[in-house]
C-alpha cells in the first residue's frame, strides 16, 4: 500500500478517531463505554495511529509493562481498509518502536479469530502474566513473540 505511516498519537483530532476506533471495534462488542480511556494520559500506555495518505486507518495501544516486556491491548484496522495487509503493517511497528525502547518481549491475547495473524507474525502462545494480575479473557489465547534487538 502506499502512503503507509506509522506515528505516535499526539493531535485531539488522532485521539478522537482512535476513541471511536476502540468503542465501534470493541467496546460496543460488549454493550460498555470505553472504561480505559485513561490510558491515554498514562506513560505507561503507547497509543499509535496508522496513516494512508491523511486517513487515519487503524490504531494500536501498546501496554509497557516491568522486565522489558509489554502488551498489546488494542490493534485495529478500520473494516473497509482491512486484508490489504496493513494490520502487519502496524504492528511490525509497535514491535520496532517499543523494542527501540528495550521492551524484549511483545504479548497479546489473541481472539480466536485473530490468532492466525499473529502466528504468521512470529507469535507463539505463552503466559499472559499480566503485572497487574488481571487474568486473560477466557476466550482468548495468551501470544507472545521475543523481539530481537539488533
Amino acid at each position: 500500500m502506499k502512503n503507509l505511516s506509522v506515528k505516535r498519537m499526539t493531535t485531539s483530532q488522532e485521539r478522537e478517531v482512535a476513541i471511536d476506533l476502540r468503542q465501534k471495534y470493541f467496546f460496543d462488542r460488549a454493550q460498555v463505554r470505553d472504561p480505559y480511556l485513561w490510558t491515554f494520559d498514562d506513560q505507561e500506555h503507547v497509543h499509535l495511529v496508522l496513516y494512508q495518505g491523511s486517513d487515519i486507518v487503524g490504531y494500536a495501544h501498546v501496554q509497557l509493562w516491568p522486565d522489558a516486556r509489554a502488551a498489546i491491548r488494542i490493534i485495529v484496522v478500520d473494516e473497509k481498509f482491512r486484508k490489504k495487509g496493513l494490520g502487519k503493517t502496524l504492528l511490525i511497528a509497535c514491535e520496532k518502536m517499543i523494542r527501540e525502547n528495550g521492551v524484549r518481549v511483545l504479548q497479546a491475547e489473541a481472539h480466536p479469530d485473530s490468532l492466525l495473524f499473529y502466528k504468521s507474525l512470529g507469535y507463539f502462545e505463552m503466559p499472559f502474566n499480566d503485572p497487574a494480575g488481571e487474568l486473560t479473557h477466557p476466550n482468548d489465547i495468551a501470544v507472545g513473540k521475543m523481539l530481537n534487538l539488533f
